[in-house]
């Protein structure tokens, strides 16, 4: 029996699937909650047991800290791992050192510089792919030309590196004139960590796919959903519905549509494999889209690494992607399945802190444990749920989220 290390911000997803396949599983993570099914060894940097608070994502993680964890693992344990899978908050250039041996043994992207750094994709993609106007500018005064330039445009910030839509912003152009240089947006703002984008008006799609170094199969595509979209000043990833279809393009989008959505998933499929061939990705991967409102599709950027989709492809499709990741790296290709139920995720943010009750409720993961405080805009938990009719799986969302709300104060 083989050993298989998960790495990353939240395993909980990717060990339930490795429990179910025939390794020895070690996961080595930010967070353990609740629910977290316990592989043969595990080391979590977030000890819920022991802290009153939870404190802040941002400012108590980073993937040199994971590493050290698994050095301690390492210290602790006469197995050697002989597969290595990363999931969100690490990635192989972060294996350098004397770690840089592992490097070996990572089932997935082994240079993701090219489209983890948002500009540099955007330099390769541009002139090949439909893409928004992008801009890395050096400072105020530039960025301030940018807008003059382009007055017909709105923009947002986003970081040059990141993931989960964490610290966008919109940018009101009329209030970024140099007669304004107090805007309290960008008094902290280092710019070379940033890029200008033109802000697209319409609705977020994406595709998860798989990659051989051969051959890539586009395995589904879902509606994605933002902050935004539910009427927040914010752009941080708050879900997905899958599968994408009529019903699906409609949630959370006033303005009326008549997109066909199998032409627009047979449009997806075929840029989100040519991505993977383009930038020679291998694993589970996903492209991230936005739909305009005249039917325009605009790349916007690739997550080299497992998605937030996760367990909604596994719900919907039946399969186990753990297994599907490590064998398309390995050089196989599974069959798709055709799409079944509707599924949909929903991520809760604590708008302020809260003490968290019993929280063990249907459709609820990720659960915190009892008696902890979450931070004010930290992710509380997540729900997920599955059913034939959308309607009916959007409304157990409701329920479990209303229950959620009633055990937390």
């Amino acid at each position: 029996m083989e050993n298989l290390l998960i790495m990353g911000i939240d395993t909980r997803p990717m060990v339930n699937s490795a429990l179910k396949l025939d390794y020895k599983t070690f996961s080595v993570s930010y967070f353990k909650t609740v629910d977290f099914k316990m592989p043969f060894r595990e080391k979590h940097l977030l000890d819920q047991e022991s802290v009153i608070s939870c404190g802040r994502f941002e400012e108590n993680y980073s993937p040199m800290k994971l590493l050290q964890l698994f050095d301690e693992m390492n210290d602790d344990s006469d197995d050697e791992i002989d597969k290595i899978v990363l999931t969100t908050g690490i990635n192989a250039n972060d294996f350098c050192g004397k770690f840089e041996k592992y490097k070996k043994i990572i089932y997935g992207n082994k240079k993701t510089e090219k489209v983890d750094n948002k500009f540099k994709f955007f330099n390769s993609m541009k002139n090949k792919f439909d893409v928004p106007l992008t801009f890395q500018p050096s400072d105020a005064y530039e960025l301030n030309e940018i807008l003059q330039q382009h007055k017909n445009n709105q923009f947002i910030l986003k970081p040059l590196q990141g993931s989960g839509g964490l610290g966008i912003f919109l940018l009101n152009n009329e209030s970024l004139s140099e007669n304004n240089k107090g805007n309290k947006i960008l008094e902290n703002i280092s710019y070379e960590n940033y890029i200008l984008q033109e802000y697209i008006d319409g609705i977020n799609v994406s595709s998860s796919v798989l990659s051989s170094h051969d051959a890539q199969k586009n395995l589904i595509n879902s509606r994605l959903i933002t902050e935004h979209d539910l009427g927040n000043d914010t752009f941080e990833y708050s879900g997905n519905i899958l599968p994408l279809d009529e019903n699906s393009l409609k949630m959370f989008y006033s303005k009326q549509t008549n997109f066909d959505a199998d032409e627009l998933n047979e449009e997806m499929k075929n840029i989100s494999e040519d991505l993977m061939k383009e930038f020679k990705l291998v694993g589970s991967n996903g492209v991230d889209y936005v739909l305009d409102r005249s039917g325009q599709l605009k790349v916007i950027e690739i997550n080299p690494r497992f998605q937030g989709t996760y367990e909604l492809v596994e719900n919907v499709l039946g399969i186990n992607l753990l297994e599907a990741h490590i064998k398309a790296c390995e050089g196989e290709l599974i069959e798709i399945p055709n799409a079944r139920p509707y599924s949909v995720k929903k991520i809760i943010y604590a708008r302020k802190q809260v003490n968290i009750g019993n929280l063990n409720i249907p459709n609820v993961f990720d659960i915190p444990y009892q008696g902890v405080k979450i931070e004010k805009d930290q992710p509380l938990v997540t729900i997920i749920s599955c059913d034939n009719e959308l309607e009916k799986a959007m409304d157990d969302v409701k329920i479990a989220e209303e229950k959620v709300f009633e055990n937390i104060d």
